[in-house]
Protein backbone atom coordinates (compact mmCIF):
# COMPACT_ATOMS: atom_id res chain seq x y z
CA UNK A 1 0.00 0.00 0.00
CA UNK A 2 1.06 3.60 -0.42
CA UNK A 3 2.59 5.56 2.43
CA UNK A 4 -0.57 7.68 2.76
CA UNK A 5 -2.78 4.58 2.94
CA UNK A 6 -0.53 3.02 5.57
CA UNK A 7 -0.47 6.19 7.68
CA UNK A 8 -4.26 6.51 7.43
CA UNK A 9 -4.81 2.90 8.50
CA UNK A 10 -2.48 3.00 11.49
CA UNK A 11 -3.73 6.45 12.54
CA UNK A 12 -7.23 4.97 12.56
CA UNK A 13 -5.89 2.08 14.61
CA UNK A 14 -4.35 4.45 17.16
CA UNK A 15 -7.65 6.32 17.41
CA UNK A 16 -9.48 3.04 18.04
CA UNK A 17 -7.01 1.91 20.69
CA UNK A 18 -7.22 5.33 22.37
CA UNK A 19 -11.03 5.16 22.36
CA UNK A 20 -10.82 1.89 24.30
CA UNK A 21 -8.30 3.15 26.83
CA UNK A 22 -10.21 6.40 27.36
CA UNK A 23 -13.57 4.56 27.28
CA UNK A 24 -15.05 6.73 24.51
CA UNK A 25 -17.71 4.29 23.36
CA UNK A 26 -19.04 6.18 20.32
CA UNK A 27 -15.51 6.63 18.92
CA UNK A 28 -14.85 2.92 19.31
CA UNK A 29 -18.09 2.11 17.50
CA UNK A 30 -17.07 4.34 14.60
CA UNK A 31 -13.36 3.61 14.31
CA UNK A 32 -13.30 -0.17 14.76
CA UNK A 33 -15.41 -1.14 11.72
CA UNK A 34 -13.57 1.47 9.64
CA UNK A 35 -10.30 -0.43 10.08
CA UNK A 36 -11.33 -3.36 7.89
CA UNK A 37 -13.44 -1.14 5.63
CA UNK A 38 -10.33 0.93 4.85
CA UNK A 39 -8.23 -2.18 4.17
CA UNK A 40 -11.01 -3.51 1.93
CA UNK A 41 -11.10 -0.25 -0.03
CA UNK A 42 -7.31 0.02 -0.35
CA UNK A 43 -6.98 -3.60 -1.49
CA UNK A 44 -9.87 -3.31 -3.96
CA UNK A 45 -8.34 -0.20 -5.51
CA UNK A 46 -5.09 -2.08 -6.11
CA UNK A 47 -6.58 -5.16 -7.78
CA UNK A 48 -9.80 -3.96 -9.43
CA UNK A 49 -8.21 -3.76 -12.89
CA UNK A 50 -6.97 -7.34 -12.75
CA UNK A 51 -8.99 -9.13 -10.08
CA UNK A 52 -8.36 -12.82 -9.49
CA UNK A 53 -10.33 -15.34 -7.44
CA UNK A 54 -7.79 -15.02 -4.63
CA UNK A 55 -8.47 -11.28 -4.52
CA UNK A 56 -12.18 -11.92 -4.10
CA UNK A 57 -11.35 -14.33 -1.27
CA UNK A 58 -9.24 -11.68 0.48
CA UNK A 59 -12.11 -9.20 0.19
CA UNK A 60 -14.50 -11.79 1.67
CA UNK A 61 -12.12 -12.26 4.57
CA UNK A 62 -12.00 -8.52 5.22
CA UNK A 63 -15.80 -8.26 5.08
CA UNK A 64 -16.22 -11.03 7.64
CA UNK A 65 -13.44 -9.58 9.78
CA UNK A 66 -15.38 -6.31 9.83
CA UNK A 67 -18.52 -8.20 10.83
CA UNK A 68 -16.56 -9.99 13.55
CA UNK A 69 -15.22 -6.70 14.89
CA UNK A 70 -18.73 -5.25 14.93
CA UNK A 71 -20.31 -8.21 16.71
CA UNK A 72 -17.56 -8.35 19.33
CA UNK A 73 -18.15 -4.71 20.22
CA UNK A 74 -21.55 -5.73 21.60
CA UNK A 75 -20.59 -8.94 23.40
CA UNK A 76 -20.94 -7.20 26.77
CA UNK A 77 -24.63 -6.62 26.07
CA UNK A 78 -25.37 -10.19 24.96
CA UNK A 79 -23.06 -13.25 25.04
CA UNK A 80 -24.48 -14.39 21.69
CA UNK A 81 -22.63 -11.54 20.01
CA UNK A 82 -19.37 -13.23 21.01
CA UNK A 83 -20.43 -16.37 19.15
CA UNK A 84 -21.52 -14.32 16.14
CA UNK A 85 -18.16 -12.59 16.14
CA UNK A 86 -16.39 -15.92 16.44
CA UNK A 87 -18.41 -17.29 13.52
CA UNK A 88 -17.55 -14.28 11.37
CA UNK A 89 -13.85 -14.62 12.09
CA UNK A 90 -14.11 -18.35 11.41
CA UNK A 91 -15.13 -17.54 7.82
CA UNK A 92 -12.28 -15.00 7.60
CA UNK A 93 -9.72 -17.56 8.78
CA UNK A 94 -10.96 -20.19 6.33
CA UNK A 95 -10.72 -17.65 3.51
CA UNK A 96 -7.16 -16.75 4.47
CA UNK A 97 -6.22 -20.42 4.67
CA UNK A 98 -7.44 -21.09 1.14
CA UNK A 99 -5.39 -18.17 -0.16
CA UNK A 100 -2.22 -19.22 1.68
CA UNK A 101 -2.49 -22.94 0.95
CA UNK A 102 -3.02 -22.30 -2.76
CA UNK A 103 0.65 -21.36 -3.08
CA UNK A 104 2.01 -23.78 -0.47
CA UNK A 105 3.08 -27.38 -0.05
CA UNK A 106 2.95 -29.84 2.82
CA UNK A 107 5.85 -29.41 5.25
CA UNK A 108 4.98 -31.48 8.29
CA UNK A 109 7.81 -30.44 10.60
CA UNK A 110 7.08 -26.74 10.11
CA UNK A 111 3.50 -27.34 11.27
CA UNK A 112 4.58 -28.50 14.72
CA UNK A 113 5.14 -25.19 16.58
CA UNK A 114 1.72 -23.72 15.76
CA UNK A 115 -0.02 -27.09 16.22
CA UNK A 116 1.56 -27.64 19.65
CA UNK A 117 0.87 -24.05 20.72
CA UNK A 118 -2.80 -24.22 19.71
CA UNK A 119 -3.35 -27.58 21.41
CA UNK A 120 -1.63 -26.35 24.58
CA UNK A 121 -3.77 -23.18 24.68
CA UNK A 122 -7.01 -25.11 24.16
CA UNK A 123 -6.01 -27.61 26.86
CA UNK A 124 -5.18 -24.75 29.24
CA UNK A 125 -8.54 -23.04 28.67
CA UNK A 126 -10.70 -26.16 28.37
CA UNK A 127 -12.05 -26.35 31.92
CA UNK A 128 -12.47 -22.57 32.07
CA UNK A 129 -14.69 -22.22 28.99
CA UNK A 130 -18.49 -22.44 29.51
CA UNK A 131 -19.97 -25.66 28.11
CA UNK A 132 -21.98 -23.84 25.44
CA UNK A 133 -18.81 -22.22 24.09
CA UNK A 134 -16.60 -25.33 23.97
CA UNK A 135 -17.46 -26.54 20.46
CA UNK A 136 -17.31 -23.08 18.80
CA UNK A 137 -13.98 -22.34 20.50
CA UNK A 138 -12.55 -25.72 19.46
CA UNK A 139 -13.64 -25.29 15.83
CA UNK A 140 -12.28 -21.74 15.68
CA UNK A 141 -8.98 -22.82 17.26
CA UNK A 142 -8.58 -25.45 14.57
CA UNK A 143 -9.36 -22.87 11.87
CA UNK A 144 -6.83 -20.31 13.04
CA UNK A 145 -4.25 -23.06 13.50
CA UNK A 146 -4.68 -24.14 9.88
CA UNK A 147 -4.51 -20.50 8.77
CA UNK A 148 -1.15 -20.21 10.51
CA UNK A 149 0.04 -23.46 8.94
CA UNK A 150 -1.02 -22.14 5.54
CA UNK A 151 1.08 -19.03 6.10
CA UNK A 152 4.10 -21.17 7.05
CA UNK A 153 3.77 -23.27 3.89
CA UNK A 154 3.36 -20.40 1.40
CA UNK A 155 5.74 -20.31 -1.54
CA UNK A 156 6.34 -16.77 -2.72
CA UNK A 157 8.98 -14.06 -2.65
CA UNK A 158 10.79 -13.63 0.71
CA UNK A 159 9.27 -10.25 1.63
CA UNK A 160 5.71 -11.40 0.94
CA UNK A 161 6.36 -14.58 2.90
CA UNK A 162 7.67 -12.69 5.95
CA UNK A 163 4.83 -10.19 5.97
CA UNK A 164 2.09 -12.82 5.80
CA UNK A 165 3.76 -15.17 8.29
CA UNK A 166 4.32 -12.43 10.88
CA UNK A 167 0.75 -11.24 10.29
CA UNK A 168 -0.62 -14.75 10.85
CA UNK A 169 1.40 -15.16 14.05
CA UNK A 170 0.18 -11.79 15.36
CA UNK A 171 -3.41 -12.80 14.52
CA UNK A 172 -2.98 -15.97 16.59
CA UNK A 173 -1.49 -13.94 19.45
CA UNK A 174 -4.37 -11.45 19.32
CA UNK A 175 -6.99 -14.21 19.46
CA UNK A 176 -5.07 -15.95 22.23
CA UNK A 177 -5.14 -12.77 24.31
CA UNK A 178 -8.90 -12.46 23.77
CA UNK A 179 -9.47 -16.05 24.91
CA UNK A 180 -7.19 -15.82 27.95
CA UNK A 181 -8.67 -12.49 29.02
CA UNK A 182 -12.26 -13.69 28.57
CA UNK A 183 -12.03 -17.17 30.05
CA UNK A 184 -8.97 -17.35 32.30
CA UNK A 185 -7.26 -14.25 33.65
CA UNK A 186 -7.79 -10.53 33.34
CA UNK A 187 -4.93 -9.09 31.32
CA UNK A 188 -3.96 -5.48 32.15
CA UNK A 189 -4.71 -3.20 29.19
CA UNK A 190 -6.00 -6.21 27.27
CA UNK A 191 -7.79 -4.02 24.72
CA UNK A 192 -4.51 -2.32 23.84
CA UNK A 193 -2.61 -5.57 23.26
CA UNK A 194 -5.48 -7.29 21.46
CA UNK A 195 -6.06 -4.44 19.04
CA UNK A 196 -2.39 -3.59 18.50
CA UNK A 197 -1.59 -7.15 17.43
CA UNK A 198 -4.81 -7.46 15.40
CA UNK A 199 -4.34 -4.16 13.55
CA UNK A 200 -0.75 -5.07 12.65
CA UNK A 201 -1.76 -8.62 11.70
CA UNK A 202 -4.41 -7.62 9.19
CA UNK A 203 -2.18 -4.99 7.62
CA UNK A 204 0.77 -7.37 7.25
CA UNK A 205 -1.40 -10.11 5.73
CA UNK A 206 -3.00 -7.78 3.18
CA UNK A 207 0.27 -6.04 2.33
CA UNK A 208 2.04 -9.40 2.12
CA UNK A 209 -0.51 -10.77 -0.34
CA UNK A 210 -0.15 -7.63 -2.48
CA UNK A 211 3.64 -8.04 -2.42
CA UNK A 212 3.18 -11.63 -3.54
CA UNK A 213 1.40 -10.27 -6.59
CA UNK A 214 4.04 -7.57 -7.05
CA UNK A 215 1.48 -4.86 -6.36
CA UNK A 216 2.37 -1.92 -4.12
Amino acid sequence: MTRKETIFYFALGIINIASGILDIEWLNYVSKPLLMISLFFFYFQKVKQNMENSDKTILVSLIFSCLGDTFLMFQGKNPQFFLLGLGSFLVAQIAYYFIFSKSGKTQYLKRLPITIYTMALVAFLWDKIPQSFLLPIFVYSFAIMTMGIGAIQRQTNPKSYRFVLIGAILFIISDSLIAINKFAYSIPLSGLWVMATYIAAQYLIVEGVLLGRNIK
